[in-house]
């Protein structure tokens, strides 16, 4: 959502929510919207799908079932300034559990997997024989602030039901986040009946829309989530992540 659009529901005044400004303003997150490049880079630094770059000593990361398949890759110093939790240089790295029967759920316990590399010029492409096709989409970043679309993603009751109602319709409509990735903000979720997040220790990295050419394809689930404790999130740790899609 832009700033914009926030202060455009805070200002309209609907139910008194001029009132609750600083509510509002106490749940927004910082949220990093990810788009298709216009102007390609041939560096293909911040991609969907193709080789990721890594390390000389990096083990390609295997489960039961086979590899995992290598989904996206950040390059975090390509983020426009703004306040956020993330790193203000690196890499980070996303794979994700594959087999063609699905056998892993994106439940379990290291579905998905996230690798963060400072030294980006240090890096160098992997070529995983086992992932033939190597099409991949370059991405960029648009800032931007997220809050919660739906009433169990409040921690906290500072709305009313109209109140509730009105700010939730109002964020669906005014932004594009029911077709947008991102990291940060607010996880995004067709399907699910609660807050996905472990705890309140807990909080949105990652949410991928469904694109089936790279892999983002949850079975008939039209997004993956990921989520990490802000305490490592903070120490720029991303070793412990969980995941859900819905």
């Amino acid at each position: 959502m832009d700033i914009r659009d926030f202060n455009g529901i805070v200002i309209e005044g609907k139910y008194d929510l001029d009132q609750k400004e600083g509510f509002l303003r106490s749940v927004m997150l910082p949220a990093i919207v990810i788009e298709q490049a216009t102007v390609f880079d041939e560096k293909g630094i911040s991609k969907y799908g193709g080789n990721p770059l890594v390390p000389d000593n990096f083990e390609w990361p295997k489960q039961e079932f086979g590899d995992y398949r290598f989904i996206a890759q950040f390059h975090l110093s390509e983020i426009p300034p703004g306040e956020n939790q993330l790193p203000k240089k690196g890499l980070l790295s996303i794979f994700a559990a594959y087999d063609e029967e699905n056998t892993m759920a994106w439940t379990d316990d290291n579905y998905a997997k996230v690798f963060y590399f400072e030294n980006v010029e240090d890096l160098k492409p992997y070529d995983n024989p086992n992932f033939p096709d190597k099409y991949s989409l370059d991405v960029v970043f648009k800032q931007e602030v997220d809050i919660p679309f739906k009433p169990e993603l409040y921690s906290t009751k500072g709305l009313n039901k109209k109140q509730m109602n009105y700010v939730c319709t109002k964020v669906l409509e005014r932004t594009d986040k029911r077709y947008d990735s991102y990291l940060l903000g607010y996880p995004y979720y067709n399907s699910l009946d609660a807050d996905p997040r472990e705890n309140e220790n807990w909080t949105s990295l990652l949410t991928l829309r469904y694109q089936s050419g790279f892999g983002l394809y949850w079975n008939d689930r039209g997004y993956l989530m990921l989520f990490i404790e802000k305490e490592k999130l903070a120490k720029g740790d991303f070793s412990n992540i969980k995941s859900n899609a819905g």
